[in-house]
């Protein structure tokens, strides 16, 4: 009995996560529409770790503990897969190419998915 109410309160847990996140995620991709950038990682090895992390803005830096904390909790729920819009985000991070938006259009283009 108390393992469901264990597994129910980390499932309670996850919910306001995954609330917390989308929340996190819509201000950082705001951040990064107007200009802020750092969220895609898309300066990651021109610009060095140290200044890289000193500019990035506070809303990433949140989404990033929040992202960590969801992540653990949903493997402990036994959840395979990613939470849609963490996996999301991780696809456009991987997208590398000389015809690739910058991160400005990038935030905008993934805040209209999110708000569509």
């Amino acid at each position: 009995m108390g393992s469901a109410k264990r597994e129910a309160s980390l499932d309670k847990e996850r919910q306001s996560l995954e609330a917390a996140y989308t929340d996190a995620l819509i201000l950082a991709l705001g951040d990064c529409a107007r200009g802020r950038w750092g969220l895609f990682h898309q300066n990651s090895g021109i610009v060095p770790a140290h200044l890289e992390e000193r500019h990035m803005p506070e809303s990433a830096k949140q989404l990033e503990r929040i992202g960590i904390e969801l992540a653990s909790v949903r493997e402990r729920l036994g959840f395979a897969d990613m939470f849609a819009p963490m996996q999301r985000l991780n696809e456009l991070r991987a997208a590398h190419g000389p015809n690739q938006p910058g991160e400005p259009r990038l935030a905008q283009m993934f805040l209209d998915e999110l708000t569509a």
